[in-house]
């Protein structure tokens, strides 16, 4: 980096609201073991509060920074270590899952809520830590109130009377934990950690001129497009953020936009479009923060990620669709469970947020695609995650890490219903024994970064000497996207381009023969291998994805020593089997209607219309997960003989959570 881009960055940080009160931060949370930081968007205290204190020289472990999403931690990190003109991966790093740039020698640490419950696993006190930031805790995703709940006991034995203490008295390895929120929750977090000091820092905030639909929107994707338009052809120069709810929004307004911008008239400014959401690729996202070229309109469609997570530069009008995507876990002690993936309205912090991203730079516009009555109506806040998700993940770190969720203390406590279906579901995986204790298998279980019950196939598989099938067939269930992107234009050209893959034992061979295909063209060209993906209709960032977490995988295995080459070849029966054993509770029997029932609950289900095994029947079905739209869906779809269930032993009472 040059001395001038150097010099440059300083200024840049020294402009930053936060700047002004760098010193007042430092002494706060030098004098406090919990200090919350409420603080606006933008104001720079994600990039900046991390370096003030490695800076400062007083804390002599690394310093993590939790985020929700892996795109912050990732984009965050490559940030702050271009301001500490060091490489990526050196002094600053990042942890996510299935991808890490840190050595030995890092300092700065961003990572996912995620990660940082994994490394509790090993470390329940987080040793290697002298602060642990907590970002964006406003969103109270699941994991973030864990490690809050976490953090609550850890400082007790760290820095209590129990903690090992230094000559003169002091706690030996001290730790400082700092809370930091967009929005005006800091009360909440303050009451939890005991009456915690709280510091309010400005954020950089131009007036924005909000303008209402007059009537209700049916079609806010089409309303978005229109509205974009309109600003494009009417409004003086400045980037356009749309929030939409989800990656095939976006993807599909994207399309929209492109297909229209080409037919403007001559003379007319051209649009760049960049897409933002949370299992975007790393390569992609620096698009999102690069200055449009000369003559030229920047549209950012992106997710929730943009209210707060990230502040992207240039941004003068906001379209806010008012939608956001909310999975629900409804679950029953039985241990069924449905994830809806639901389509919902916004809440009022939802929308002051995403109006406030068009006023950091200047004074800023945003079009809202619904009326002021529905604004008025919105929910203030949303439910803690920790109340509507699945717990199984979160139960078994936990158990790593020496702790019983009746024991904790959390913000909110969470839902009986949802503990005991996790509790059973754990039990059933054989991750949990009678007396509700860590079994071997769990132990083994929670080595690897997947769900509880993807573990539980590839200890199975390993018996069954298939594990590199399924190691190729779990990353295939963990990508964030579809392997077979829903085309309406296309879609009789692209069964019939698919259907060489087409396996009859339905989806989870299916997506292996397209991996195994696209393994074999894997030395061909960039160009190449893209044009395989477009005429077989197949996702290839879904492909590229689905690669990365599948040598992961590997390197884990290797770690533990499972032989992650071992393969049943063509035989499938290896390979079902080892996917009944982690999908136990996520299996069907075919009832004389022809209708499926869940074995182990009492939903009636239906197989999804884009199954493989969508037009045939099986006397059981295994699936990947259960969505509820019109009626409930199995997804990601395997027939089994009956016979697969009958051999698991699971005869035995599951634990129950004890009344309280």
């Amino acid at each position: 980096m040059s001395s001038k881009r150097a010099q440059d960055i300083q200024q840049q940080r020294a402009k930053l609201p936060i700047a002004q009160g760098k010193d007042a931060i430092l002494r706060e949370i030098s004098a406090n073991d919990v200090t919350v930081v409420l603080g606006e968007t933008g104001s720079g205290k994600t990039t900046q509060i991390p370096q003030y204190l490695l800076e400062s020289g007083l804390y002599n472990r690394t310093i993590a920074v939790t985020q929700p999403r892996r795109v912050a931690a990732t984009s965050l990190a490559a940030r702050v270590s271009q301001e500490q003109q060091r490489q990526l991966g050196t002094l600053i790093g990042y942890s996510v899952r299935f991808d890490e740039k840190s050595n030995k020698d890092t300092r700065v640490k961003y990572l996912t809520d995620g990660m940082l419950m994994r490394e509790m696993m090993g470390d329940p006190t987080l040793e290697q830590y002298s602060v642990v930031i907590v970002d964006e805790a406003h969103e109270r995703t699941l994991r973030t109130d864990l490690i809050l709940a976490s953090l609550k006991s850890i400082l007790r034995k760290r820095n209590g009377s129990g903690a090992k203490r230094t000559a003169d008295g002091k706690p030996k390895n001290p730790l400082k934990v700092v809370v930091m929120s967009a929005t005006l929750d800091a009360e909440k977090f303050s009451e939890f950690f005991d009456k915690a000091k709280i510091i309010y820092v400005q954020g950089r905030q131009h007036p924005v001129t909000i303008y209402h639909t007059s009537s209700h929107q049916n079609d806010w994707a089409e309303a978005a497009l229109r509205t974009f338009f309109q600003i494009h052809l009417d409004q003086p120069d400045g980037d356009v953020l749309v929030f939409l709810p989800g990656q095939e929004d976006i993807e599909n307004l994207d399309a929209s936009i492109r297909n229209l911008a080409q037919q403007m008239p001559l003379g007319c400014k051209s649009v760049k479009t960049c897409q933002l959401y949370a299992a975007l690729p790393n390569e992609q996202q620096s698009a999102v923060f690069e200055a449009a070229p000369p003559n030229c309109r920047k549209c950012i469609l992106a997710t929730n990620i943009a209210e707060t997570s990230l502040t992207i530069p240039g941004v003068k009008y906001v379209i806010d669709s008012g939608k956001q995507k909310e999975k629900r876990h409804v679950s029953r002690a039985t241990g069924a469970g449905v994830n809806a993936l639901l389509t919902l309205d916004i809440t009022k912090s939802s929308a002051v947020q995403r109006a406030g991203r068009a006023g950091r730079e200047g004074k800023g516009y945003c079009y809202r695609l619904y009326t002021e009555d529905a604004f008025k109506k919105m929910h203030l806040s949303s439910d803690p995650e920790i109340k509507r998700t699945s717990l199984t993940n979160a139960l078994l770190q936990l158990k790593c890490a020496g702790q019983d969720i009746e024991d904790i203390e959390f913000m909110d406590q969470p839902e009986d219903n949802l503990v005991s279906a996790a509790l059973r579901t754990l039990f059933l995986i054989q991750a949990l024994d009678h007396k509700r204790a860590l079994t071997e298998t769990g132990r083994k279980m929670a080595k690897y970064p997947i769900e509880p019950e993807h573990a539980g196939i590839l200890l199975e598989s390993v018996e069954h000497h298939c594990t590199s099938e399924i190691i190729s067939i779990i990353a295939l269930m963990s990508v964030s996207s579809p392997l077979f992107p829903d085309s309406v234009a296309s879609r009789d050209e692209a069964t019939e381009a698919r259907a060489k893959f087409r396996h009859p034992t339905g989806d989870h061979l299916t997506w292996l023969n397209v991996l195994r295909a696209y393994d074999e063209i894997s030395k061909s060209s960039k160009s190449e291998r893209s044009q395989w993906c477009k005429t077989n209709f197949v996702s290839e960032r879904t492909l590229r994805e689905a690669n990365d977490i599948r040598n992961q995988l590997r390197d884990v295995c290797e770690k533990n020593g499972v032989d992650w080459r071992a393969s049943a070849g063509d035989h499938e029966e290896p390979i079902l089997r080892s996917l009944a054993r982690g999908l136990v509770l996520n299996s069907a029997i075919l009832q004389p209607n022809n209708t499926y029932k869940q074995a182990f609950g009492p939903l009636e289900i239906k197989i999804h219309p884009s199954s493989a095994l969508s037009d045939r029947h099986s006397p059981a079905l295994l699936y990947t997960e259960l969505v509820s739209t019109t009626a409930v869906y199995a997804r990601g779809v395997s027939g089994i003989p009956r016979t697969f269930l009958a051999s698991l032993s699971l005869a035995a009472p599951a634990p129950q959570r004890p009344s309280t």
